[in-house]
Formats: C-alpha cells, structure tokens, sequence
C-alpha cells in the first residue's frame, strides 16, 4: 500500500495571498502547503477529501482513476473541489462512489443537489454519495475497497457547534485524523500501535476546533506508532524548525511525501 500526502496545508493554504511573511516566501517546497488531502493506493485509489486545490493536487501526481472518495468533514478546504471529480466519471459509466458521516452527507446534498438528482449531463460529475455503514453512536463498520480495509474514526471537530469528523485508519497501519478537537474513546483501540499516525494540527495555541501542537504530540507519545507526522500546517512554521523543534517524537509532513507499507 502507498500513501501520498496530497496536500499538507491548514484552509488558507501556504503561502497566503498577499503573505510576505518568512514562510510564505520560502523557496523551499516543503513549506509549500495545498489543502488537505490524502491519497490511498494498493489494487486501485481512494482519495480522502476534495480541498479547492483537487485539480492541481490530481495533475501533479498524475491519478487517472479513482475506485472510491471518502470525506472527513464538510469544510470548504475539505470539501469543495467536489466538481472537479467530473473528469473521472467521464469515461465511466459507473457512477463514482463516495463515503461520509450522516452530518457531511446532508451538507454535500444540499450544496450539491445535483448529486441527488442523478441527471445525467455532462457538464456534472456522477457520483454515488453514501454514508458510511455502522452509525455514529455505536461506531462505523470497516470499508473494504481497492484492496485496502479502511475503518471510520468518529471525531469532533468543533465541539460547541456540534460539528462532526472522521479520521480514517487503513490496513491497520496507517492513521490519517485531521481537524478534530475530540476522539470517540470507543475508536482508540484502532489507533494504538500503526506504523504511521497523521494528525491534523494548524498551529501551537490553543484552538476550539483543533488540536494544537502539544496535544498532537501527546496523542502521539500515547498512541505510539512506530512514526509519527502532523500536518494541515499554518504558514507560521518553517519546516525545518518544527522538524528540530518535534525531533524525536513526531514530523512535520508535506505535499508529496509518500508512506510504503508492505
């Protein structure tokens, strides 16, 4: 199984338009960040979230096809490249599935209502948009596609809003949680021991809808993965500080690093 880090960027994306901060207008690639979005391979490609930079992200690493979409919340940074999965339906008459939480699936509908209307024009992408098997109170059942097992990871994102995420755990080695606050505690037991954990954490204050920091090196330090990375990455952070600063707990990640599991 590969995994490429499609974008490791927080929702502005570094650098920033108009930025002309040390980050921003770093020559270093690394510290270049699009928005978060993950890519699985093994018999076929899943992706994980449609940011605003889909297009660029599908292009540079030059996917052709995809068997499955998977979204962790309904944010724009996360979310709202959706049409941009059109050119993957064109050759295919099979429509192209997609998998979210009840929250996140009633959100795409009603922004995208033409996922429901299942019309057929060309000008449309045609996806098959389901919720995730299992539920949110009792917990979600594992996902088998393209030869991969994937299991659903309930987390809060905005605790106060009520908003919802899910993190994703695949083959049993490799943890992908970005933009949550909370994690189910019934859902722990998957994350104990991966040989990658990725979390999501923009910066190093405390945050209401983000982990910060700190907090992502403690769940780290207490989940104990074999490696351990953070990503969706404000333009604060150089990345060869935070790669000094995290030594020996945890990296830094960024756009096109890839993760082999044999």
């Amino acid at each position: 199984m590969r995994v490429t880090v499609l974008g490791s960027g927080t929702s502005t994306g570094v650098p920033i338009v108009g930025c002309q901060c040390k980050v921003c207008t770093s020559a270093d690639e690394k510290n270049q960040r699009h928005r978060a979005a993950i890519l699985l391979e093994e018999d076929g490609r899943v992706l994980i979230d449609t940011g605003p930079d889909l297009r660029y992200q599908m292009l540079k690493q030059q996917v052709r096809s995809l068997d499955a979409v998977l979204f962790t919340h309904f944010h724009y940074d996360h979310l709202d490249g959706l049409p941009d999965l059109r050119p993957f339906t064109f050759d295919n008459k099979a429509e192209l599935v997609c998998y979210a939480n009840p929250q996140t699936h009633e959100i795409i509908l009603s922004r995208y209502p033409y996922i429901r209307e299942r019309a057929v024009y060309s000008n449309v992408p045609h996806l098959s948009l389901k919720i995730f098997p299992g539920n949110e109170e009792d917990g979600y059942e594992e996902l088998k596609i393209a030869g991969m097992k994937i299991q659903p990871i309930r987390l809060v994102h905005i605790p106060k809003a009520g908003v919802l995420s899910t993190g994703f755990v695949v083959n049993r080695k490799f943890g992908y949680l970005t933009d949550f606050k909370e994690i189910n505690a019934q859902d722990e037991k998957f994350l104990e021991g991966l040989e990658v954990l990725y979390l999501g954490s923009p910066i190093d204050k405390p945050h209401m809808s983000h982990i910060n920091h700190a907090e992502g090196l403690e769940l780290i330090e207490k989940y104990k993965p074999a490696r351990g990375y953070i990503g969706h990455l404000s333009h604060q952070y150089l990345h060869t500080e935070l790669l000094e600063k995290w030594q020996g707990v945890a990296e830094p990640a960024f756009d096109g690093q890839q993760f082999v599991f044999h």
